[in-house]
């Protein structure tokens, strides 16, 4: 699948899973790793950076505990509907969280001119709360209608230290002359607090960098292929008019989802 697509301003988002959907004519939903590469013309002027979220246990299992919600939240309302009423394109969706402009996919037409698939009804998934308050879910920071499905996650527990009181000594310790108490703490104490930080999920950093491409000296065209969760990637340029369509191009891995490479973030 490789597609143009046209920026007009320095911060953008690209939707792979929206992409996919407008010009396949076919639903590709969110809740999956995409494999993409983003390339740059040789005769691009701009230099820009690519983010994506981080690949990591906590994208995921924040994920699958905000879709769980969802269900748990719309299961009476799916019961009462039936799957005949229910929207035959309803997908989980959760925004970046970050006030990026979307950008669209282009395609040419007869005359080789480019055009912009804009069509397309991709909306964000919107639950009920206990108040009666819609709310959408995001990976930014929580607002008084937005659920932050990281700080969520980061809520359902942190990591206690096991055993939380280590024993001094060995049961039988007269029975068992080569057991040594020291070796014993030792088993118990080195290792009873997790190799990461056991009170959070680093939610303020969910964001990694793929790359930079330029046309300057360092010159980068392309950023090769990378896991891109939820399909989302965003593009940022100091210069405001970062990419045009014809300078910027977007690739994603063939594979057996649709006929792209996606595996699902719900398992």
């Amino acid at each position: 699948m490789d597609r143009e697509t046209p920026v007009t301003t320095p911060q953008v988002e690209i939707s792979l899973n929206a992409f996919l959907s407008k010009t396949n004519r076919r639903l590709y939903r969110q809740s999956r790793c995409y494999t993409a590469k983003i390339d740059l013309d040789v005769n691009a002027a701009q230099t820009l950076n690519v983010f994506v979220l981080n690949d990591s246990w906590m994208t995921h299992k924040s994920l699958q505990m905000a879709y769980a919600m969802y269900l748990e939240n719309s299961k009476d309302e799916r019961a009462r509907l039936g799957t005949d009423s229910i929207a035959r394109w309803e997908d989980f969706r959760v925004l970046s969280g970050l006030n990026f402009q979307f950008a669209d996919p282009v395609q040419y037409n007869n005359s080789l001119a480019p055009t912009r698939i804009t069509a397309g009804s991709i909306l964000p998934t919107k639950v009920v709360d206990a108040a009666g308050v819609s709310k959408e879910f995001t990976w930014g920071a929580a607002t008084t209608t937005k659920f932050s499905i990281i700080e969520e996650y980061d809520l359902a527990g942190n990591a206690s230290s096991r055993p939380t009181v280590p024993t001094t000594g060995m049961p039988y310790g007269d029975l068992m002359a080569d057991d040594s108490d020291a070796m014993a703490v030792n088993l118990q104490e080195r290792g009873d607090n997790p190799p990461y930080d056991q009170n959070g999920v680093n939610g303020d950093r969910q964001w990694v960098k793929v790359g930079t491409l330029g046309t300057g000296a360092t010159q980068k065209l392309s950023t090769g292929f990378f896991q891109a969760p939820c399909g989302i990637i965003l593009i940022q340029s100091a210069d405001s008019s970062i990419v045009n369509s014809s300078t910027l191009t977007w690739e994603v891995k063939s594979g057996d989802y649709k006929g792209v490479h996606a595996p699902s973030m719900l398992e």
